[in-house]
């Protein structure tokens, strides 16, 4: 038997092992870890089946049955059965080879039992996600003592000042000339509407989205804008004095002519993607 000469093993499937040496195949074989149809080739060119080649043709003996005696996995021999004769048995006789129906009788075991592993992992994920979850929006909502989101109903309502348009879904909407002061806008989706010369002194617009929004000439006094999104906005001729846009993405937006008094920019997004600094008041500090 020559051990220098490594071969490579396709299952069924088509996948692929080794190389293994010739004395390592043919221990697989004596333990049915391995079955005669299973291909075998030197080169991963010619495959043919291991009952093919004469290397690894498995006589039955005292050595091969030893080998038997290190089998892993499921043992039938540990197997709680009925019948006394199949628990008392003399060596010899554990060492005899399994026939086809113990083989498939323990592959199906073990298939089932693999099964039942993935089936309980699988389990285990979602639920701990939704605990999570739920551990998550209790905190918020009630360790904080934030309120939960707006109902969706709210969204119906039409522009008005002091609406409650929170976490409202209202992209390219046109809102131009509309008083919507005291508004309640807090994380709303506003991005690429018209809210030209619109009136939104003391909105709350914290963390809204008003991307490639045009609010020219608007009236925003007073107002809440912490962590809007600006980006590309025209802000050209808007009023925003007294207000907050502290953590405010500003990239690219156009603030030509704008009313900047007293306006906070603290740790806020400048046009050229600058980052101002804390105490950022009238005009953003590098």
């Amino acid at each position: 038997m020559d051990d220098s000469i490594l071969w490579y093993i396709r299952e069924p499937d088509g996948t692929v092992k080794g190389p293994f040496s010739v004395s390592i195949i043919r221990n697989q074989l004596s333990l049915h870890r391995l079955k005669t149809s299973d291909k075998a080739s030197e080169d991963q060119i010619n495959w043919h089946p291991l009952s093919h080649w004469p290397e690894f043709r498995v006589v039955h003996s005292e050595d091969t049955a030893k080998q038997l005696d290190e089998r892993d996995g499921f043992d039938r021999r540990n197997e709680q059965q009925s019948h006394k004769e199949t628990i008392q048995r003399s060596e010899k006789e554990r060492r005899i080879l399994e026939s086809d129906d113990d083989i498939h009788r323990r592959q199906a075991r073990t298939q089932l039992m693999q099964k039942f592993r993935q089936r309980k992992q699988s389990f285990f994920w979602p639920v701990f996600a939704l605990v999570s979850l739920l551990i998550l929006i209790l905190w918020l909502g009630v360790f904080r003592g934030e309120s939960f989101p707006t109902s969706l109903s709210n969204c119906d309502k039409p522009a008005s000042s002091h609406v409650n348009w929170e976490n409202c879904l209202k992209p390219n909407i046109n809102l131009e000339n509309k008083d919507l002061s005291h508004a309640q806008l807090r994380n709303s989706q506003l991005s690429q509407s018209n809210l030209m010369n619109a009136k939104l002194s003391g909105a709350n617009l914290s963390y809204a989205d008003l991307h490639a929004s045009n609010l020219s000439y608007s009236q925003i006094q007073n107002a809440n804008l912490k962590g809007a999104n600006l980006q590309n906005a025209d802000l050209s001729y808007a009023d925003l004095s007294n207000s907050d846009l502290s953590y405010a993405d500003l990239r690219h937006a156009n603030l030509g002519g704008s009313k900047l008094d007293n306006v906070r920019f603290d740790h806020a997004i400048w046009i050229d993607g600058r980052v101002c600094k804390e105490h950022s008041i009238g005009q953003c500090k590098f």
